[in-house]
């Protein structure tokens, strides 16, 4: 198996520092995953846990060869001259968000919202429990421009609680050099890093500074999308990432960047505060990946995720403040 050191992982085509000091692996967590009070002291303490094997393989599987299916159909994966749950991409297939593999996707469900994920879940937080509607999908092919660029996911998601958790899902093995999930060790716990950028919102804009109030009431009540001209005008709040660089962010923030050589059925469960991203998928395959999030079912929820019409972060979404 190869090591961490040996991997040579890079982001944007860029190597990472693989010392002791700069990178690291994930703590595994499936030797507490049924004892709640453990689970809840260790993602306090590390902001993250990484649970190897919790869920059903078989069905892990199932569900990346519904996908595999879909993007054979697409023209992206090859399933002549390879296996197609190989999920070999053919020359210049370049894709990385892909939410449309989760519509009407009935084995992914299974995995995301039935089961042992939901059985987690109720035991971790102590009741019974919700999750969004909306499922994020990586269809991450082979290269230098997918990477998931790092960030805090309360900054997408963070209207309603922020006792809220990801669930990062690969979808079949994800051996190091398919850029897999990369973890901050500690940026849960960095709380200038909270108190600034953890408190922007990407879709609240400025609205007294040009004509940003105007524009997005004038678009709200038309029910459009905001032209490419009215956003050049207006100041948003927030851009998302919080760097486009992962090993610069690393180097401004400290810690290590952690990861591990994942398997399908294993689950990485995530904070709203833990900064994360992916290093550049280095492989012949496409990696695949689902993030879905859940709460406790009592507790106040962002509805831009909610329904069968998301607003999502479309106009809908848009909320003024003054800066």
């Amino acid at each position: 198996m190869t090591t961490l050191t040996e991997a040579g992982l890079t982001f944007a085509g860029q190597s990472m520092d693989v010392s002791s000091e700069s990178l690291g692996e994930l703590r595994r967590s499936d030797d507490i995953a049924d004892d709640a009070e453990a689970l809840r002291a260790r993602a306090a303490e590390d902001g993250y846990l990484y649970l190897p094997g919790l869920l059903d393989r078989s069905q892990v599987m199932a569900a990346r060869e519904e996908v595999l299916r879909r993007l054979a159909g697409a023209d992206v994966v090859d399933d002549a001259d390879h296996d197609l749950m190989e999920g070999f991409v053919k020359p210049q297939a370049n894709i990385s968000f892909a939410p449309q593999l989760a519509t009407d996707n009935a084995p992914l469900d299974t995995v995301l919202y039935d089961g042992a994920m939901i059985d987690f879940y109720e035991r971790f937080l102590g009741g019974p429990v919700g999750h969004f509607d909306y499922t994020w999908f990586r269809a991450k092919t082979p290269g230098t421009t997918t990477a998931t660029q790092p960030h805090y996911d309360v900054v997408y998601m963070g209207r309603g609680t922020k006792n809220l958790w990801t669930s990062w899902t690969p979808l079949g093995d994800v051996p190091l050099e398919s850029g897999g999930l990369i973890v901050l060790e500690g940026s849960h716990k960095n709380d200038a890093l909270r108190e600034g950028y953890g408190t922007t919102d990407v879709d609240k804009f400025c609205a007294n500074e040009n004509e940003a109030e105007r524009i997005v009431d004038g678009a709200q009540k038309e029910g459009r999308e905001l032209t490419s001209e009215e956003s050049q005008v207006i100041h948003w709040q927030g851009r998302g990432s919080f760097h486009a660089d992962a090993i610069a962010t690393r180097a401004q923030l400290g810690g290590r960047w952690l990861t591990a050589a994942y398997e399908a059925g294993d689950l990485l469960v995530l904070s709203m505060y833990t900064m994360h991203a992916s290093s550049d998928n280095q492989s012949t395959s496409i990696r695949l990946s689902s993030d879905s999030r859940y709460q406790l079912a009592s507790e106040p929820t962002d509805e831009r995720w909610i329904g069968d019409d998301p607003p999502l972060h479309g106009i809908r979404a848009k909320r003024g403040l003054i800066c």
